[in-house]
């Protein structure tokens, strides 16, 4: 693949908001079709092990995510970063649009299957060529605004989900067909991702493999540990301090997505002030609060805020621990370590509830949040520890 330079004048408006649009895809994957779950549940209540079916449904998009992203950040290195994207996106409408019309819960999952390696794709190849287009000043702008789209999409997605999911429980599968559009867009307005001047004050690595960027792959493995507490055992929570029900569970998971937004459209001023290990410091700090106030609620208000406090750190962290790589890899390492960044990051997804639980059953839903505000508390001390943390701004 031939390498050009980055122009000096800031790309096309039409290449960010085709980028920041295929980001936002890959938020909307689990959260669109959770309202459809016990919809689909009586719809296929005759086959064998329904139940576990049907939540493995929501849960193996992340299985292949995290195997396919490697390898698929390591195709993008050989045939370009735009063909792997616009693969991606068609798998991601084929598989999850396929929702639509299959009609038995294996046929299903191997559709979520192919979804989820179109996820993987997208993840990877987005962020990869929103850096490479944008010069190093601009990253934090940009991976900002994505993790703004993202935000912004978890939100719709929320929404969309769950009155299509009042209509049938097939309908959230019809908001996959939205990445068709992006395709024309992408071919349209997205070329071949040039190679950016290096920020000679970073440390870059040749290899996605080096310490440095191990630890960050364990940062955001042990981040969405934590903050994977919140979709996963939130609403049981707030139905117990709160009597909270579906819709204002909702309302109130739509709320911590709009914080996370809030937060991207500012991280650009955050970055100019602020070095990754302390934006990184500062990620655990909001979880730590977050989580605490959550565990320690009485009433659904306090418990709101807590979330909105979490939503912070949800806001702060993929900015952050994506810039922070993008920043110490060379540009030709970009892509395989976004997508050892992926992966990492879905194992934590993948392992969260698994780790949880046995707390739970021990010490009790409240006193896990504060456990895992506990271990926040100390990733915040440790990620600003000069060894750990590095030299770079």
């Amino acid at each position: 693949m031939t390498e050009t330079t980055v122009a000096a004048v800031r790309p096309p408006t039409s290449l960010l908001l085709t980028l920041l649009g295929a980001s936002t895809m890959t938020i909307m994957a689990s959260a669109t079709i959770t309202p459809s779950l016990p919809g689909m549940e009586q719809h296929f209540a005759a086959e064998p092990s329904a139940q576990l079916l049907v939540r493995l449904v929501l849960t193996l998009p992340g299985l292949a995510i995290m195997l396919a992203a490697p390898l698929l950040a390591k195709l993008s290195g050989r045939t370009g970063r735009v063909p792997v994207l616009v693969g991606c996106l068609v798998l991601y409408v084929l598989g999850g649009g396929s929702g639509l019309l299959l009609d038995s819960l294996p046929a299903l999952l191997a559709g979520r299957a192919l979804l989820g390696v179109g996820i993987a794709g997208i993840m990877t190849t987005s962020t990869a060529l929103l850096a490479d287009h944008h010069a190093p000043s601009e990253h934090g702008r940009v991976l900002g605004l994505q993790g703004a789209a993202m935000g912004f999409g978890g939100v719709i997605a929320l929404l969309l989900g769950g009155l299509l999911a009042a209509v049938d429980w097939r309908g959230p599968f019809a908001v996959y067909l939205l990445a068709l559009p992006l395709v024309v867009l992408v071919l349209r307005y997205v070329p071949e991702a040039p190679v950016p001047p290096s920020d000679d004050s970073a440390p870059v690595a040749s290899s996605p493999w080096r310490p440095r960027l191990l630890g960050m792959y364990a940062l955001i493995f042990v981040g969405v540990v934590v903050f994977y507490t919140v979709p996963t055992q939130a609403p049981f929570w707030l139905a117990e301090v709160g009597g909270a029900g579906p819709a204002v569970i909702g309302v109130l998971m739509a709320v911590l997505n709009l914080a996370t937004t809030l937060v991207g459209l500012g991280f650009r001023r955050l970055r100019a002030r602020w070095t990754f290990p302390a934006l990184a410091a500062a990620t655990f700090v909001a979880y730590a609060a977050g989580l605490v106030v959550l565990g320690t609620a009485s009433t659904l208000w306090t418990a709101a805020l807590g979330m909105v406090v979490i939503g912070i750190g949800i806001g702060l962290q993929n900015p952050t621990i994506n810039g922070w790589v993008v920043a110490s890899t060379a540009p030709g390492t970009r892509t395989r370590a976004l997508g050892l960044l992926t992966s990492a990051l879905f194992l934590g997804q993948f392992s969260s509830p698994l780790i949880a639980q046995p707390v739970i059953d021990g010490a009790g839903m409240g006193m896990t949040f504060i456990l895992a505000g506990a271990l926040a508390v100390l990733i915040a001390v440790l990620v600003t520890l000069p060894r750990l943390g590095g030299r770079r701004s």
